[in-house]
């Protein structure tokens, strides 16, 4: 459980650190991504909200793997924001904003007023998180309105992974972590998995999914959470029990690209299954694995046509 108590003292030290090293803020531009400026400012703000959000402490060690996480997700904003403009798109429920700020909360322990309070205390106004989710909520309507009548799933699979457990009185839960890549050329491909294997023997799994995955887990490490079996398809879930804990999977080919799953730890939990209640989470699951898929495609095209201009 993380003490929020702790994490005021080690924020106050980020923002003493940030403000006193050589990434002071300022208001110089840094970067021009498509007609969008990304300032120093904004660099800065990103790096001490990550830090906030995910309970972590500003070293020399992390400092260029911090700046290069905010960099990536700023600038991915950014992207984003100029596709919104592009197809006028305003749609989102403004309630959502603080619902999505109290998951937050509760993701960390601790209260809506206390994450206030660990913003103000570092100087970050709690109006560029909610701008962050205003644009993710935003973007996903956006997809959702694009790519809506192309998804399509086989109630036949849902069908099956439903008659596999409705016997079961214990289910099992994943830890997993996820690296996605991006498809390239059948020649290329596995020069690409090459070189992500060989990062992840030298730098570790958590911080190659910061520097080369594709999915949104990237800023956490590629961290997924717990997963449970029943969430699972068939396919991965075979993967899943035969993979050892602490392993990684071999690379697993998508249609949005290539992925390595991490089996980090793995339980057993009593559960007494509702069928109905599971059959409507695995739609809504496949429907969102559908959606994420056809909006990462979208994203990497118009990411390759937005032009991004570093001033450094």
């Amino acid at each position: 459980m993380i003490k929020f108590k702790k994490i005021f003292f080690v924020n106050l030290f980020i923002l003493h650190f940030l403000t006193l090293n050589s990434f002071a803020i300022t208001d110089a531009l840094i970067a021009t991504v498509g007609n969008k400026p990304l300032t120093h400012s904004d660099l800065i703000n990103e790096m001490k909200m990550i830090l906030i959000l995910n309970g972590k402490i500003l070293s020399e060690e992390n400092k260029e793997e911090l700046r290069s996480i905010a960099l990536k997700s700023v600038t991915g904003r950014l992207i984003k924001q100029i596709e919104l403009e592009k197809y006028n798109f305003d749609d989102f429920n403004q309630d959502d904003i603080g619902k999505e700020i109290n998951k937050i909360a509760a993701g960390l322990n601790t209260s809506m007023d206390t994450l206030k309070n660990s913003f103000a205390h570092n100087n970050v106004d709690l109006s560029i998180l909610e701008n962050r989710i205003e644009i993710e909520l935003k973007w996903n309507g956006l997809m959702f309105d694009l790519y809506k009548n192309r998804v399509n799933i086989n109630l036949d699979v849902i069908n099956e992974q439903l008659e596999a457990i409705k016997d079961q009185n214990f289910i099992e839960e994943y830890l997993l972590y996820e690296i996605l890549i991006e498809s390239v050329e059948k020649e290329k491909l596995q020069i690409k998995i090459n070189t992500i294997i060989n990062e992840i023997n030298n730098n570790g799994f958590e911080k190659t999914a910061i520097k080369y995955s594709q999915a949104k887990s990237s800023t956490k490490g590629g961290k997924l959470g717990w997963v449970k079996e029943t969430m699972i398809s068939e396919r991965f879930k075979k993967i899943l029990k035969e993979t050892k804990v602490g392993s990684i999977t071999k690379p697993l080919l998508m249609p949005e690209g290539v992925l390595l799953l991490k089996l980090e730890e793995k339980r057993k939990k009593h559960n007494i299954i509702n069928l109905e209640e599971t059959k409507n989470k695995l739609l809504q699951s496949e429907k969102k694995r559908k959606l994420d898929m056809f909006a990462l495609s979208h994203f990497n095209k118009i990411r390759k046509t937005t032009e991004v201009d570093y001033n450094f």
